[in-house]
C-alpha cells in the first residue's frame, strides 16, 4: 500500500525537464476535524492542532498553469470529551491521533500579483493510529488501533498560494474528508486545514 501511495508522486517527477520544474520543501500548521457517526449517533470531537512537513515538485505547463505533487507527513485527529454519570461523576478525555503520509496532486492557475489558485486531490495513507484515554478518576491508557482503520483515503482540496521574494511562498488549503477511515463505525471522516510556508529551489 505504501508503494501504491508513493507511485503518483514518483511518476510526476519522471521525464520532466529541469527548466520546467522546481523542487522545494514546505512545512506548516494543520487543524483537523473528525466527524464520527456510530450506532448511537454522531459524536462530537474537538479539533486537533498539529504540524506538517514535506517536499514538492512543480512542473509548469505554460506561464499560467502548472502541476504540483507533494509528499507530506502530518498528524491528524481530534479529542472526544464526555461526562460519565453513575455512582460518581467522571470526566473523560480521549485523544485520537492518526499519523498520515499524504500525496497531494494539484493543478495551479497563476493570477495577478503573485497569487495562484490550486485544486486537486490529497491521497493519504494512515501509517499509525493511537488513542490516549484518561479520566478524572486517574485512569490513563494508550491504545494502538491501526488494525481497525482503513489505510487508504482521499480528500479533494482547494487552496491559494502567494509567492514571496527569494523563492519563498506561503499557502493555505482545505482538504475535504470523504473516505470512511474506520472499519468499525458507520462513518468516520477527517477534514483538515493546512497553512504553511515553503521554499522552491
Amino acid at each position: 500500500m505504501k508503494k501504491q501511495i508513493l507511485l503518483p508522486f514518483i511518476l510526476l517527477c519522471i521525464g520532466i525537464t529541469a527548466q520546467q520544474t522546481h523542487f522545494g520543501i514546505k512545512a506548516g500548521y494543520s487543524l483537523s476535524t473528525l466527524s464520527v457517526k456510530s450506532t448511537v449517533g454522531k459524536l462530537s470531537y474537538d479539533p486537533k492542532s498539529s504540524f506538517y512537513i514535506g517536499a514538492l515538485a512543480e512542473h509548469s505547463l505554460n506561464d499560467k498553469v502548472s502541476l504540483q505533487a507533494e509528499l507530506l507527513y502530518s498528524t491528524l485527529g481530534g479529542t472526544f470529551n464526555a461526562t460519565s454519570t453513575g455512582t460518581s461523576t467522571v470526566e473523560v478525555e480521549d485523544k485520537t491521533t492518526y499519523g498520515t503520509l499524504q500525496i497531494p496532486l494539484l493543478g495551479k492557475y497563476k493570477l495577478a500579483n503573485n497569487f495562484a489558485l490550486a485544486a486537486g486531490v490529497n491521497f493519504g495513507a494512515i501509517i499509525s493510529a493511537k488513542s490516549n484515554y484518561k479520566d478524572s478518576s486517574g485512569v490513563e491508557k494508550e491504545t494502538d488501533f491501526k488494525e481497525n482503520v482503513n489505510t487508504f483515503n482521499i480528500a479533494p482540496l482547494i487552496g491559494l498560494e502567494y509567492n514571496l521574494q527569494n523563492k519563498m511562498f506561503v499557502d493555505a488549503r482545505y482538504n475535504f474528508g470523504i473516505s470512511n477511515i474506520s472499519k468499525i463505525v458507520s462513518k468516520e471522516t477527517i477534514s483538515f486545514l493546512q497553512v504553511g510556508i515553503g521554499y522552491k529551489f
